[in-house]
């Protein structure tokens, strides 16, 4: 079941560019300050800022992964946030490892552009901490 608020089809929206590997329709649906922040990764934590950290960020995953997905499961307004609950699927370049877990991501939009994402590992801690953000 999905939200059907605007801001909710845009991360939809942004999550298929990113799973198509069309960056840069991912690149026009985020602000130009825009600031993913994958710092709960396992391997390499990083933030990156902008629309060329988006580049930087989606280059790094394909030097890694033969193909890596972020498939939305659910996602639902949660006051001024937009949490995507993920399943996320991939397949290791030269190791040819599959993987294939649960993950979250936390998006903020402001009008008609993403402004943040925050990945998560686990869905529990994206959804107590987009409900934190709900308390005055």
């Amino acid at each position: 079941m999905h939200d059907q608020a605007p801001s909710v089809a845009l991360v939809e929206r942004a999550l298929a560019a990113l799973n198509a590997g069309n960056i840069e329709e991912l690149v026009a649906l985020c602000a130009r300050d825009f600031e993913l922040d994958m710092s709960d990764r396992v391997f390499n934590p990083s933030t990156y800022r902008g629309h060329d950290g988006i580049r930087q960020f989606h280059a790094e995953v394909l030097e890694v992964w033969d193909h890596y997905t972020w498939q939305p499961e659910h996602v639902v307004c949660h006051g001024d946030l937009i949490v995507a609950l993920l399943r996320t699927s991939g397949e290791g370049r030269r190791s040819g490892l599959k993987v294939e877990r649960q993950t979250a991501m936390i998006w903020t939009v402001r009008g008609d552009k993403a402004t943040s994402v925050r990945f998560y590992r686990d869905q529990d801690r994206a959804l107590a901490a987009a409900a934190s953000r709900d308390q005055p």
